[in-house]
């Protein structure tokens, strides 16, 4: 049967809070056996609508529903969200609402629901209407662990976190919406973090960050048959579509068809961070304007979920990708206060890791170009993908510009090239593409224009060139030995890196005695004591009762946060002061440190 809300005492204008309305509204419709809440032309204020089994909310035309401006009119679902408090500390206000995932409209652990068209739902939040404790940050639509759920023809807009969340659900069709919320912080598009057969088709999406995110935050919860077709994307700078990097779970058969992107940071923005599966990505047909990485692709590892305990995760898996049939037109570097992304596209992995079998066929790159020949020639001081911690690796905050002009590919295997044009619109003296730690790159029917030539490439085994257009060249001797010495350094970081995972890791798992603020702190007596320092940037001498134990001296290039962890044997009769001196400007503590029991 279906309900109207005015029939539950539900008032146009927007001013009287219409909540239980929308509430009576709601549980009637479900109580005769489901159907329609309609809510007429009008604009209604309300607090979290909390969807049923079998029940649409339908907005006919020129209907609005208005969220409230408290945070104390919301609920949330059961479950919440699952990044580690690593991620979620650094959100600010939004942190305790994501974690509830609290939102305007809401469906937890139901079936055959969701909201239909063509009116509106506006959030109340954004660069307009501020943010504050008193108003929080909450979602504009949520189903939680939901069975058959569509979403159609509505417009969703102002949001205070992402548009639309949805949290392992299934059997998922989202057609015709639109989304503006360009306005808002963290407003991405459309969000999944889990969930099996979900289909998007012709929507239009002007988001404030990632227009489609795909994160995988509970290890058996993976996203699998995911499609987007004929869509209209829009980031502001980040990303098109996002896969990761929230990758505790697996993300299988992934299809996108027939976007058109535009004003992005990432077209196609993949990141494995965590000991999971990418496998059997498809994206074709696509045209890309004003985009400044139509591919950025990435493997490294990290923790961001609450359900991995590893410090530093196991790598992950990352195989069968095609990036077909598409013209992607690229924007120059584009420049934040303390970030600037850089345009190209870049496919990389670590050292002794490799994104297996990508093909890139029938695409046609035009980029910004006027890269000098120094950056043409540079074969150090950009990092490898070692552990950010709790930073995103597309900061890349050591890169550089690129030393290619619109590819630049690493530690990978089974590449095919073919038919591609690698193009730039100023004259660049960086080759089209540079290819180092590659086997099995097949380049064919490849043509550059206005690059300084088509491919430099270094390390590069079972190579395949046919019917290429541009020079084709390797390292010259000295490029290849600064190059094995930057990786030789690469390699001890990587395994600097290692050790730290390790002791923090352990040190995690100790009881905890106390927690001290600042530099300086007695440690108590009593046999051995394991300091934890959960996330300390910069190097740094650790004195134990005046004498140094303990110098960190990571190279300036791979300086970011990270865990700290070290024993120290107190004598039994007395304290015994701990001292952290910071030996460069770089250095800062950002958390407690913890005194535990026992040693690592």
């Amino acid at each position: 049967m279906d309900t109207n809300i005015l029939d539950f005492g539900a008032v146009s204008g927007g001013k009287i809070l219409c909540t239980e309305a929308f509430r009576r509204a709601v549980e009637a419709c479900a109580s005769s056996g489901g159907g329609y809440v309609d809510v007429p032309s009008g604009r209604y204020l309300t607090g979290t609508v909390t969807l049923d089994d079998d029940v649409f909310l339908r907005l006919h035309p020129g209907a609005e529903i208005l969220g409230s401006e408290k945070l104390s009119d919301y609920s949330g679902t059961t479950r919440g969200c699952a990044w580690s408090s690593a991620i979620t500390g650094v959100s600010g206000n939004g942190a305790p609402d994501m974690d509830r995932c609290r939102g305007l409209i809401v469906a937890d652990r139901k079936k055959n629901c969701g909201i239909v068209g063509p009116g509106r739902i506006n959030g109340q939040r954004g660069a307009d209407y501020g943010y504050s404790d008193e108003k929080g940050r909450p979602f504009l639509v949520v189903f939680s662990e939901c069975s058959f759920v569509t979403v159609r023809d509505v417009r969703l807009e102002h949001t205070g976190m992402f548009t639309f969340y949805g949290l392992n659900c299934s059997d998922v069709v989202i057609d015709g919406v639109i989304i503006r919320t360009a306005d808002s912080a963290n407003g991405d598009g459309l969000d999944f973090d889990g969930g099996r057969r979900i289909s998007i088709s012709n929507c239009d999406i002007d988001a404030g960050d990632d227009a489609i995110g795909l994160k995988t935050l509970t290890p058996d919860e993976p996203i699998v048959d995911f499609t987007v077709t004929n869509c209209h994307l829009r980031s502001h700078y980040w990303g098109g579509v996002r896969i990761g990097p929230e990758s505790a779970g697996d993300m299988k058969r992934i299809t996108v068809t027939g976007c058109t992107f535009t004003d992005c940071g990432d077209g196609f923005k993949l990141q494995l961070t965590q000991e999971a599966v990418y496998e059997d990505f498809v994206f074709t047909g696509n045209v890309m304007h004003n985009v400044l990485r139509p591919l950025f692709v990435t493997m490294n590892r990290y923790n961001m979920s609450r359900y991995v305990t590893d410090v530093r995760p196991p790598m992950g898996a990352f195989r069968r990708v095609i990036f077909s049939d598409t013209v992607a037109e690229m924007s120059p570097d584009f420049v934040f206060p303390g970030l600037t992304i850089r345009a190209g596209n870049f496919i990389s992995s670590v050292p002794g890791y490799a994104i297996e079998d990508f093909t890139i066929e029938n695409v046609h790159f035009l980029a910004p170009g006027g890269g000098t020949e120094a950056e043409a020639v540079r074969t150090t001081g950009h990092s490898e993908l070692y552990d950010f911690y709790t930073l995103w690796p597309e900061h890349l905050v050591n890169m550089g510009n690129y030393p290619s002009a619109v590819l630049y590919l690493r530690h990978a295997k089974g590449v095919r090239l073919s038919n591609v044009t690698f193009e730039t619109k100023a004259p660049d003296a960086r080759p089209a593409v540079r290819a180092e730690d590659v086997e099995g790159l097949d380049l064919t029917f490849c043509r550059e224009k206005n690059c300084g030539g088509l491919i430099l490439k270094h390390r590069v085994t079972d190579y395949l060139s046919v019917g290429n257009r541009g020079t084709e060249a390797d390292f010259s001797e000295a490029q290849a030995k600064d190059y094995e010495d930057f990786r030789a350094l690469s390699l001890a970081v990587d395994a600097e890196y290692e050790k730290i995972a390790s002791d923090a890791g352990k040190a995690a798992k100790l009881p905890l005695i106390d927690m001290e603020k600042g530099t300086s702190f007695s440690l108590p007596a009593d046999g051995p004591v394991t300091v934890l320092l959960p996330s300390v940037t910069g190097n740094f001498e650790v004195r134990v009762g005046g004498k140094t134990v303990f110098v960190r001296s990571l190279p300036a290039l791979y300086i970011t946060p990270l865990p700290f962890a070290m024993t120290v044997n107190v004598p039994g009769e007395r304290e015994i002061l701990f001292e952290i001196v910071p030996l460069s400007d770089k250095f800062s503590l950002n958390a407690d440190a913890q005194i535990k029991k026992g040693g690592i």
